[in-house]
């Protein structure tokens, strides 16, 4: 499945009287992370994602999971970085921002946007700047300069999708925190907007309704079959 929204946090200071500084890049077709260069200050970026859980039926088995993510540009000379995927605690938004040429530096904000200080601009503050996500990563992936998929899977990963089931209400989806330590470490991801759909964010899930095993977006693995 993909996301039914997506947008980058750009590293800004917050708006001043008269003056807009905020960024936000909702309908772009790439979404970012990591640090920039000095050509863009070595700002952070970190990256959205909020997926839509209804069409598993209750009290399904969620068996695997994965997210894909298709790298289409990195920082040249940019190090392998860590990139942990969090659950997000906060509601957010998706506006009509949208970046012009690379996308790298994002777009004035728009109403209804998230962005670094804002989780829906320019009405709702994040608790914390740069958004607010439970501080341990749920899956972490290393990202490498390949202009390839990269994907995020794991126990912490079904955790959050089984507490999303469970807690319709309080499904903000996921943010991407990675490669932050130094500069030249961007990473740029196609977004749900991508006119590829090959391209696009996609969730992945394995999962078992009473004796009937479902997959959506992945052929069915065998680690995931049921043992009885």
């Amino acid at each position: 499945m993909e996301p039914i929204a997506d947008n980058t946090l750009y590293d800004t200071p917050m708006d001043q009287a008269g003056q807009q500084l905020e960024l936000s890049n909702g309908q772009g077709m790439a979404l970012f992370t990591g640090r920039t260069g000095l050509d863009a200050f070595y700002k952070r970026r970190r990256a959205l994602l909020r997926f839509d859980l209804s069409g598993i039926p209750p009290g399904a088995q969620i068996l695997c999971g994965r997210l894909t993510l298709h790298q289409t540009k990195a920082a040249p000379g940019s190090p392998p970085a860590v990139t942990g995927l969090h659950r997000v605690l906060q509601a957010w938004g998706e506006g009509n921002s949208n970046g012009i040429g690379p996308e790298g530096q994002g777009d004035f904000a728009q109403a209804g946007d998230a962005t670094w200080h804002h989780r829906i601009y320019a009405t709702d503050l994040w608790d914390t700047a740069g958004g607010h996500f439970v501080e341990s990563a749920s899956a972490e992936t290393t990202v490498g300069r390949m202009l390839e998929p990269f994907a995020w899977s794991g126990p912490g990963l079904l955790t959050d999708i089984e507490f999303w089931l469970q807690n319709p209400g309080d499904n903000f989806g996921w943010i991407l925190v990675g490669g932050e330590a130094a500069g030249l470490s961007a990473h740029r991801f196609a977004s749900r907007e991508n006119p590829d759909g090959g391209l696009r964010p996609a969730l992945s899930l394995v999962y078992r309704d009473e004796h009937t095993v479902f997959s959506s977006g992945f052929e069915r693995l065998a680690a995931c079959e049921p043992s009885d």
